[in-house]
C-alpha cells in the first residue's frame, strides 16, 4: 500500500486516510484537548503525508514515520497557542473504567472524580512529557517506537515518561491522600478513544 501511495495512487492514499486517522486524531486529541484544533491537526498531517510519503524510506515502520509527523505538529499547535490546553469534564476526554465489576454510587463518583483530576494533571505537562505518556500509555508504543516517533534517544524518551508520570502523581498526591489508595483510586485507567471526529 504504501509503494502505491509513492505513486499517487489516489485509491491507496485513501485507503491510508481510513486506516489511519482516527488514530491521529486520538494522538492530536490527546495533545491540544480540544475538537476543532485536533481536526485541523489530522488535516494538516495527511496534507504533509501525501506531499511527503514519496520521501519514506522504510528505514522505520509507516506508523512511526506517521506519528512522529502527528507529535510534532500537535505539538507545534500547542506552542503556537502559547498556553496548555485545559480539558472540560465531559465526554470527550472520559476514561475507561479500571474494573468491570460493579460500583456503588458513592465509588463511581469518585472513578469520575478522579478521572476529571488526571485529565487536568494531564493537561498541565509540557507538551515533550504529555506526549510521551500517550505513547506509552494509550497508545502502546515500545521505547524502540517511542524513539523513532519523537525523533530522540530512549534515555530521553524514558526521562520524559519519569518526570511526566511524577508530576502527575505529585498533582494527584491530595486526592490520593484524601480518598486513600483504593484499588479505584490508585491505578490510573486508560482512556477511552476521543470522540469522534
Amino acid at each position: 500500500m504504501i509503494s502505491r501511495c509513492q505513486q499517487e495512487d489516489q485509491e491507496a492514499l485513501k485507503e491510508i486516510f481510513d486506516k489511519y486517522h482516527k488514530r491521529v486524531y486520538g494522538i492530536a486529541y490527546g495533545v491540544v484537548r480540544q475538537r476543532e484544533e485536533a481536526l485541523d491537526i489530522v488535516q494538516e498531517v495527511f496534507i504533509k503525508l501525501f506531499r511527503s510519503i514519496k520521501n519514506f524510506k522504510g528505514r522505520s515502520q509507516f506508523y512511526t514515520y506517521l506519528y512522529r509527523m502527528v507529535m510534532n505538529t500537535a505539538i507545534d499547535h500547542a506552542r503556537k497557542a502559547g498556553k496548555q490546553f485545559v480539558s472540560s469534564l465531559d465526554e470527550e476526554g472520559s476514561f475507561e473504567p479500571s474494573d468491570n465489576a460493579e460500583r456503588g454510587p458513592e465509588r463511581m463518583l469518585l472513578q469520575k472524580e478522579l478521572e476529571g483530576r488526571v485529565k487536568l494533571a494531564m493537561d498541565k505537562l509540557p507538551p515533550e512529557q504529555k506526549a510521551a505518556l500517550i505513547f506509552r500509555d494509550v497508545e502502546g508504543l515500545s521505547y524502540q517506537e517511542m524513539s523513532e516517533a519523537m525523533g530522540c534517544s530512549i534515555g530521553t524518551v524514558m526521562s520524559r515518561l519519569h518526570y511526566g508520570r511524577r508530576r502527575v502523581q505529585e498533582l494527584l498526591k491530595d486526592y490520593v491522600d484524601l480518598h486513600g489508595r483504593s484499588r479505584e483510586t490508585s491505578t490510573i485507567s486508560k482512556r477511552r478513544y476521543p470522540p469522534k471526529p
